[in-house]
């Protein structure tokens, strides 16, 4: 009888355990789903970098309420740039600082706001821009890429800073000529596609140089920083070093023209030292291209 008793219990027991165990396997698995669907780490885009390789601008994510976050919606949410191209101009900026010890460097630039009148234009807005970018590699193989970018001094950028980075950024492609090669092998995901995220990856590590960004959360209430509102007037610059409190309007029509091949423009060679300039003579025979098996004389 005891040994009946004994046996029962034992079964007993066995079932309790099992029926703890069942939701225990299923809450570790839907955490692994959980992990699996966040998109924080995605690629969206390969930028261009003054940095080693290439650096990742990832999907990221923001969380308001806590006010972290990294990666591309960090940067649209909380700063309100809104190009891939703002972030690769500054990405390919020459002014490359690292941060303390760690793997994280800052980029600079700067955008600029300038009003024109009789021929004289007026700095009369400009926001120092600073890109952090984290070459740690993860599990990937990639580098963590982006982590925030901002305008120093205020939160949200105007919506003019990221026009103006981004067309500075396609004038140099245009100047290179790679603009359908950037588009084709860069670009993962399209900015329009780009997914929202506001939850933090289960495996996300913070570095040390990643934990500020100089800004406080956003206050929407704010009211707009004096120069940062837009009639149509204004001419809109970019540059890597701090931009000139006043120009002419013909200098800063030149420096946002886009280098352009003509019809018109000839190409010379030789082998000593070309002139400064080629004579208005030189017409499209002037030379003769022949191939032979032979010596030329």
């Amino acid at each position: 009888m005891n040994r009946v008793k004994t046996t029962v219990a034992a079964v007993a027991a066995t079932v309790m355990l099992g029926a703890f165990a069942i939701p225990a396997a299923a809450t570790t698995s839907g955490e692994a789903e959980a992990a699996a669907s966040n998109p924080a780490y995605k690629i969206l885009k390969h930028l261009d970098y003054s940095g080693p390789g290439k650096a990742s601008l990832r999907v990221g994510y923001y969380n308001r309420a806590e006010d972290k976050g990294f990666g591309w919606n960090k940067v649209k949410k909380k700063h309100n740039i809104t190009k891939y191209a703002a972030v690769e101009y500054i990405a390919k900026s020459p002014n490359r600082d690292r941060v303390g010890n760690t793997t994280t460097y800052h980029m600079t630039g700067y955008a600029g706001k300038y009003n024109c009148n009789n021929g004289t234009c007026r700095l009369v807005k400009q926001y120092k821009m600073i890109l952090s970018v984290n070459q740690k590699v993860q599990r990937d193989g990639q580098d963590k890429g982006v982590i925030t970018m901002y305008c120093k001094g205020v939160v949200r950028c105007p919506n003019w800073v990221s026009k103006a980075l981004a067309k500075e950024n396609g004038r140099s492609l245009a100047a290179e000529d790679s603009v359908v090669a950037e588009e084709e092998n860069d670009v993962v995901i399209a900015e329009e596609d780009a997914p929202d995220n506001s939850d933090a990856p289960a495996d996300e590590v913070v570095d040390e140089g990643d934990a500020d960004d100089e800004n406080t959360p956003v206050d929407g209430n704010a009211p707009a920083e004096e120069g940062d509102t837009s009639d149509g007037s204004e001419t809109y610059v970019s540059s890597y070093e701090p931009l000139a409190a006043s120009a002419s309007t013909a200098t800063l029509q030149a420096a946002r023209a886009v280098p352009t091949a003509t019809g018109s423009e000839k190409l010379a060679a030789g082998y000593s030292p070309l002139k400064q300039t080629v004579p208005a003579a030189v017409t499209e025979d002037r030379y003769r291209y022949v191939g032979s098996y032979t010596k030329l004389r």
